[in-house]
């Protein structure tokens, strides 16, 4: 493991725009809905499947400069019926709505399966042969350089 700063700590630098723009460049570029009762809906396909069918592949949290009251947790995944790639906006911390913590706390992470600690993301191992390609363009998403 590395002591590359882990993309889980909160940044006051980076906006949720940029974010997005690096899941979108590194092919994450579907988009995911929050709905009631831990529901996820895929916008590419219109499916709506509960939230522990998806799994988590990258999660970056953001904390706003002026108001650390904007916590929110980008989550890049597939879905599940498609093979879309695209992100997930979530409120998280003491302000986000019911819905969203309710999704947040089912979804499958599989950001540890490839070796690493259940709350490191991708962009914390090094370049491990058996991590996967999904999890390597999430890395380049969270701002680390390609394998």
């Amino acid at each position: 493991m590395t002591n590359t700063p882990s993309t889980n700590t909160p940044s006051d630098n980076t906006t949720l725009t940029s974010v997005l723009a690096g899941y979108e460049e590194s092919g994450f570029d579907a988009s995911f809905a929050p709905m009631d009762d831990a529901v996820v809906e895929c916008l590419t396909c219109g499916t709506a499947l509960p939230a522990h069918r998806f799994t988590i592949l990258s999660l970056r949290r953001l904390e706003g400069a002026s108001d650390p009251d904007d916590m929110m947790a980008v989550v890049a995944m597939t879905c599940p019926t498609c093979s879309a790639q695209g992100t997930l906006v979530l409120g998280y911390g003491p302000m986000a709505s019911a819905k969203d913590s309710d999704i947040l706390v089912v979804l499958h992470d599989a950001r540890g399966e490839d070796s690493l600690a259940p709350d490191a993301s991708p962009a914390d191992e090094d370049n491990s042969p058996a991590r996967s390609a999904s999890m390597r363009t999430a890395d380049v998403a969270n701002g680390e350089p390609a394998s």
